[in-house]
């Protein structure tokens, strides 16, 4: 059961509603994640802007999702991992790469070394070393693609973080766990 209240358009107060407008204007719909921010107008108005900026960023829409699936499973978040696995396509993630993506592996050397850069950033709390950032830098990323590597790990923990706290409500098609991908047995 969710643990945090959703918001729904009538509920909410004018700011707020005028952000989820937005929401439902740029994709059709308000996912329950969003709904669950909308708790504080603060909150959700950065999560948008911060995800809008995101969207311009240099190492591309296709590379932050598979980010976002690095960290949605390293963080154990359901909901980021279903929501992530349903759009991935429209980032141009194939159904093998959404997978690989969860388990921050890529047959492309530099986007592999990104997201293995991502693992030893939330395992590490961002303390890596030197080896670490020298291989990010190897496979040919710069000081402002490294900040924006970092900027996806920590926009992906904070929604996984809350919808971990919330419990929230799926609203979309459940991903399956990774281990069913290789053979485990896995309850339908």
């Amino acid at each position: 059961m969710q643990r945090l209240q959703s918001i729904e358009h009538d509920q909410a107060n004018t700011e707020t509603r005028e952000l989820l407008d937005q929401v439902q204007a740029a994709y059709g719909a308000i996912p329950n994640a969003v709904k669950v921010m909308a708790n504080s107008p603060a909150v959700l108005r950065s999560y948008l802007e911060f995800s809008h900026a995101m969207g311009a960023a240099s190492i591309g829409k296709k590379l932050l999702n598979q980010l976002k699936l690095t960290t949605a499973e390293a963080n154990s978040c359901d909901y980021c991992n279903s929501i992530l696995t349903a759009i991935g396509p429209a980032s141009g993630l194939s159904a093998e790469e959404i997978l690989a993506g969860r388990k921050a592996e890529s047959t492309d050397s530099r986007t592999d070394t990104a997201l293995k850069f991502a693992s030893q950033v939330l395992e590490q709390r961002g303390k890596v070393s030197d080896d670490t950032l020298a291989q990010v830098r190897q496979a040919g990323f710069e000081d402002a693609q490294i900040v924006e590597l970092v900027a996806a790990v920590l926009l992906g923990s904070f929604t996984n973080f809350l919808n971990n706290v919330a419990d929230t409500e799926l609203d979309f098609p459940a991903a399956e766990p990774v281990a069913c991908h290789s053979g485990a047995a896995c309850a339908t």
